[in-house]
């Protein structure tokens, strides 16, 4: 089955590398048809052959984010040698929770963790951290940290009518983080929302300040603030010192949210946007975005608490943990997770192959092509507006097709183009880019380019700008 389903792999890649004489990245089709096409699962087994038709069938349908043109999420594709390395880790199929039955899995979790927390100008060495199945669990976890240090009894006796929780966020954050407050039992709407600054997207250090204060005067208890570096949609990167000195302030836990924008802290010339990180008490940072290892990959990392992820989740197992000279790293007690799967070694072994200079040049030359697309876009003001300047590599921008220039453009209108174009892009197959709005600045719709494809080139931006207006061109007042 590996040797005929190689072939499939290898045609993939040759797909995905040449992007305007290949096939497109989607074949976009409703589900009846992918039913149609996957077949039925009968009681009696099929053939090899038959399995691997499957397999074809799943690689002409799925979107192929390895694609240079696929802009349409803050992941895109993998890098082959985390694919390798995935591939070993189903072969060798261990969970990591304790040392004796994943030995080398988790001795790598702890020193990766290590490497990735110096980034952020934490001690190594008393640092702690785990690997987490995405960003939403790694945000979660640290709002369930910071419950723990705060509120030590819940874990086992619960709330109290008392203890009256709240926690901040800043209002451009991921939802994940508003998840964490659900998971927590604090109830979302106790994840109070903080504004951000409209020209620059940063939470408002003295709008943060305010809200605990508020809460605080209503009797409530605050804990936790979630700051963001690298926002979903904007991109932005908050004052981590502003912030944290507000935090330091009233006692509350510091997390950054640094799942979309953590590769800066490997670049020397962009580092900076994570200026003041060394003081946060967590930090959430995600590989499988911009570093390009297969997904899922997210780190949780707290700072100088080495206890702390462990005080918070151990429930006790005498059936599976015990006192060992190597029990320190069995890991399961410091996770909602006891199965987690070994994601260490498609980490590890992408570091391995590219260094941290590679790492660095995914982040730096990601950095380049977000400058370049700003300039065009600024030189096409009948056609294009920025949204914001953009701090880092996610390029907010809106269309006006021929038809609306030097008119009127209306809300709904600009909504419906944007929908209207993006539909088009997924029929016609050649690149996909998301569209929203934001509501905070009352912004309807306008295209969100997230430059973390490594494998589109600077040439390729003008590309992207050119494909929008061609499938704008026709789009008048009948249609939207």
């Amino acid at each position: 089955m590996i040797d005929q389903t190689m072939p499939l792999v290898k045609n993939h890649y040759e797909r995905c590398g040449n992007p305007k004489v290949s096939k497109s990245l989607t074949n976009f089709s409703m589900p009846p048809e992918i039913i149609k096409a996957i077949g039925p699962i009968n009681n009696e087994g099929h053939s090899i052959e038959e399995c691997v038709e499957n397999i074809k069938v799943v690689m002409d349908y799925s979107m192929a984010t390895m694609h240079p043109y696929f802009f349409d999420k803050l992941y895109a594709g993998s890098d082959p040698i985390g694919q390798c390395a995935d591939f070993i880790t189903s072969v060798l199929n261990t969970a990591v929770h304790v040392y004796h039955v994943a030995p080398v899995f988790t001795v790598m979790e702890v020193e990766l963790m290590k490497l990735f927390a110096a980034r952020f100008g934490f001690d190594p060495e008393t640092a702690d951290g785990c690997l987490n199945p995405g960003g939403t669990m790694s945000n979660m976890m640290a709002v369930l940290v910071a419950r723990n240090e705060h509120f030590p009894h819940v874990r086992l006796e619960g709330w109290k009518a008392g203890d009256q929780p709240v926690a901040f966020t800043a209002r451009q954050s991921h939802y994940s983080v508003t998840r964490g407050a659900m998971a927590a039992g604090i109830g979302m709407n106790n994840m109070i929302q903080v504004a951000g600054d409209r020209t620059t997207g940063q939470m408002i250090p003295a709008a943060l300040d305010a809200a605990i204060r508020e809460q605080k005067a209503l009797g409530k208890t605050p804990f936790f603030v979630n700051s963001v570096g690298g926002t979903t949609v904007f991109g932005s990167f908050d004052d981590q010192y502003a912030i944290n000195a507000v935090c330091k302030e009233h006692g509350l836990w510091h997390h950054i949210d640094g799942c979309w924008g953590g590769i800066m802290a490997f670049s020397d010339k962009h580092k900076h946007l994570y200026a003041g990180s060394h003081l946060a008490d967590s930090v959430a940072i995600n590989a499988h975005k911009a570093f390009g290892v297969p997904a899922q990959c997210s780190y949780l990392i707290t700072n100088n608490r080495p206890h702390a992820l462990r005080a918070a989740n151990t429930s006790g197992a005498t059936y599976l943990f015990h006192d060992t000279e190597y029990s320190k790293y069995d890991l399961a007690d410091k996770t909602l997770a006891c199965g987690r799967k070994a994601d260490g070694l498609k980490l590890w072994l992408t570091l391995k192959r590219h260094g941290l200079d590679g790492i660095a040049h995914l982040a730096d030359f990601a950095m380049e092509k977000a400058k370049y697309i700003t300039q065009q876009i600024k030189a096409q003001p009948d056609k294009f507006e920025m949204m914001h300047e953009p701090m880092a590599t996610n390029i907010c921008f809106a269309y006006t097709p021929p038809a609306f220039r030097g008119k009127d453009y209306t809300w709904e209108q600009r909504v419906n183009v944007h929908k209207l174009i993006f539909d088009r892009m997924l029929v016609d197959g050649v690149m996909l880019i998301q569209h929203n709005p934001l509501e905070e600045y009352n912004l309807p719709n306008f295209f969100r380019l997230t430059l973390k494809n490594e494998k589109s080139r600077i040439e390729d931006m003008d590309f992207i700008l050119e494909k929008i207006d061609a499938l704008g061109q026709d789009i008048d007042e009948t249609m939207v």
